[in-house]
């Protein structure tokens, strides 16, 4: 991957842009079995200053993602905007999160492992098909309907109507 790497000991102070288009064997290389496919802008505005490096991500696309309820693949729009700081030296105590430390004896950044990591963690906790207009889902029907028939062939164990009873209050 190295396209992604930035020899900043070499590039002058200031700002400089680097533009990525992000595809499925960017993530094959992760080994990240969640994405299913991509299609992704990076755009990244690298701000080199003597004491640290401003970088700022602007990452817009779509990723193919399995549905949680039907196992079918769906797109899930992605728009991250978000800056990390680089710092140079020994790691200090500093608890930011999007703050980071790089040894003097490093001269290059690799920023395949922030753009990875920020789509990543920007990815939906609950995976689902978007619901439609009025508040449906739209996964396909006959995966709806198998679903539904599913819960409805399982004979409810008594416990449950027991417990129902306690927390509806009519025990």
């Amino acid at each position: 991957m190295e396209e992604y790497l930035i020899t900043y000991k070499t590039i002058e102070y200031g700002e400089h842009t680097f533009k990525f288009d992000i595809r499925d064997s960017f993530f094959e290389k992760y080994d990240n079995a969640d994405i299913l496919s991509a299609n992704l802008k990076v755009l990244v505005l690298l701000n080199k200053k003597k004491t640290h490096i401003e970088i700022n991500f602007d990452i817009n696309g779509i990723v193919s993602l399995a549905c949680d309820r039907c196992l079918e693949a769906f797109d899930n729009t992605i728009k991250i905007n978000q800056s990390i700081y680089i710092q140079f030296g020994d790691e200090g105590e500093d608890t930011d999160e999007n703050l980071y430390f790089l040894p003097e004896s490093e001269y290059e950044i690799d920023l395949s492992k922030f753009i990875n990591e920020l789509i990543v963690v920007n990815l939906p906790m609950r995976r689902v098909h978007p619901e439609d207009k009025n508040g449906n889902p739209t996964c396909p029907n006959n995966m709806l309907e198998y679903i539904k028939n599913i819960k409805n062939e399982g004979s409810i164990d008594p416990r449950w109507n027991e417990l129902n009873k306690l927390r509806d209050g009519t025990s």
